[in-house]
Parts: structure tokens; sequence; C-alpha cells
């Protein structure tokens, strides 16, 4: 694959993650959420799988998972955005995970870059628990997690097991501070601070773990 191959991977994944973010910050800084709200709602069963969806797609770019964990806060709110946003994040996860494997290692590294590489080797040498600890790493983009387990002997089970238990505090987090659109102040700076204390803790069991 020629370097251009990387490079268009990479600006398509900067142009999505700036739309999806000024999305995202108009819903939360003002939008009429509420008729955004009322048209999701009427879409019936459409709108979660439309959702899950174009989640599955998005990721198969390094896009920030978050901010689509965002969106489903702001949509659906707090409950049913959680659920949507971890099912959509283990579905994309699995889907990524079956297209890295049959890409194979050179073409992954070609559209991932040198990331992946260092993922892969984790994952190679600890299994689950790296999975989980990578879950729970902000630091450590969604996709490339997903192209590192693909390419790596990490077992499909483990690999699922690792991501459900590992996306989730990150999920909660923002789902809940994309559900405080529209909201008054204090609710807003709730979610905000849940969010942050899940974000950290997590990191910190990630770091202990790494650590152990």
């Amino acid at each position: 694959m020629s370097t251009s191959g990387p490079l268009r991977v990479r600006l398509l994944a900067a142009v999505v993650a700036l739309a999806l973010g000024t999305g995202l910050a108009v819903l939360l800084l003002g939008g009429d959420l509420h008729a955004v709200r009322e048209v999701v709602a009427a879409s019936g069963p459409w709108g979660p799988l439309v959702y899950v969806l174009l989640h599955v797609l998005v990721t198969l770019v390094p896009v920030p998972k978050n901010l689509l964990a965002g969106i489903a806060g702001a949509l659906f709110g707090l409950a049913p955005g959680v659920a949507l946003s971890w099912v959509a994040a283990v579905l994309s996860a699995w889907v990524t995970f079956l297209l890295a494997r049959r890409l194979g290692s050179e073409r992954v590294a070609a559209l991932t870059g040198r990331r992946v590489e260092r993922v892969r080797r984790v994952l190679r040498e600890q299994g689950l628990l790296a999975v989980v600890i990578a879950r729970l790493t902000p630091l450590v983009p969604f996709t490339v997690v997903n192209y590192g387990a693909g390419v790596s002997p990490v077992a499909g089970r483990d690999y699922l097991l690792g991501t459900a238990v590992g996306v989730l505090p990150g999920t909660v987090a923002y789902v809940a501070v994309g559900a405080s659109a529209g909201q008054d102040a204090r609710t807003i700076v709730i979610a905000g601070g849940v969010g942050v204390l899940l974000l950290v803790g997590a990191a910190l069991v990630g770091r202990r773990l790494r650590q152990d």
C-alpha cells in the first residue's frame, strides 16, 4: 500500500472526527435538542439501528469512539445511550478485529501506523488482561486496539470479553456527558464530574494492572 493510502485514511478520520465533534458541541451548547430527540423517538427501532450501524462504519477508521458515546447520550438519554453505545462499541470492535485478521499484519500496519505493532506485541504477551488494560487506558485509541488485536494471536473470546469489560467505564462517562445536554448547569457539572471520575479511575486501574 502506498504512503498516500494511510494519509487518506487519517485525513478521512480527522474530517469525520471534526464533524462528529461539531455536531456534539451543537447539541450540548444549545441546539434544538428536544426536537431532535422527538424525531429520534418517532423513528422507533430505526434510530438505534442506524446509530449502531454508523458506529461500526465510522470506527473502521481512527475516529474517537467517545464522541459517538456522547452523541448516544444526547440523542437517546443515559440508560438507553449506555446500552446502545456499549453494544455498538463491542460490535464494531469485533468487526474490525475480523477485518484485521483478513487483511494481515502488513496491510494493517500500513493503514494504522506504528502504534498497532506495539499493541499487537503487548496483546500477544498478555492476552485477556492486556485487552482489558488497553480498553481502560484512555490514551490508547479504540480503533488501533481493534486492528492490533486482529493481527495478534489473542483468542477471539478473550478479546470480546476484555473489550466488553474495558469499554464500559468510558462509555458510561461520555454518555453521561451527552445525556446532560439541554439540562441545567448543575446537571451538566455533575455529569461531567462523574465522567472525569470514571475516566481517571479507569486510567488508574489500567496503570495498576500494568504494574502487576
